[in-house]
């Protein structure tokens, strides 16, 4: 009881996974250079580890539009809370909460480093009801009562 409301104080709420469901990765073009016999080869360059490298990854990020479309009914029209996982660095959390707002998708995004770490939390956070997912191994990791694989090209939702 709370302010002499009687209810439910704790809101259940939905997770899923951000790469493989809500966007997909836009494999990097293979550049066909012409060689002739008397060119050097080119040179390689260094990985840039700078924001410039979280953006340059952020650019190939493709939105799987049925999915994304689900988020977005769930939390604007449904109220339903929803929170993003995802096994990125923490240093793409801010990126991935941006990229998703302007798709209108106002959500929490968690990092972790893999699914473990995902396990351990989700066995301590009761509030998450249902945690989509488009890989059958995490689901299993997890638990079927608790999971639920969905692909990237449909809908979910309840």
């Amino acid at each position: 009881m709370e302010d002499n409301d009687i209810g439910v104080t704790v809101h259940q709420h939905i997770a899923c996974h951000f790469e493989g469901l809500l966007m997909t990765v836009q494999p990097v073009p293979e550049e066909t250079i012409k060689r002739h016999w008397w060119h050097r080869p080119p040179k390689i360059e260094e990985p840039v580890v700078d924001d410039g490298w979280v953006t340059a990854i952020a650019r190939r990020w493709r939105p799987n539009e049925l999915p994304l479309k689900s988020v977005i009914h769930m939390t604007t029209k449904l109220g339903v809370g929803v929170e993003v996982y995802t096994y990125y660095d923490p240093i793409f959390v801010p990126v991935i909460e941006h990229w998703l707002a302007r798709k209108g998708a106002h959500v929490n995004v968690h990092s972790y480093d893999g699914p473990e770490h995902l396990i351990e939390d989700l066995k301590y956070n009761r509030d998450v009801h249902t945690y989509f997912t488009p890989y059958e191994n995490d689901a299993a990791l997890i638990g079927w009562h608790r999971a639920t694989v969905v692909l990237p090209d449909g809908t979910f939702g309840f």
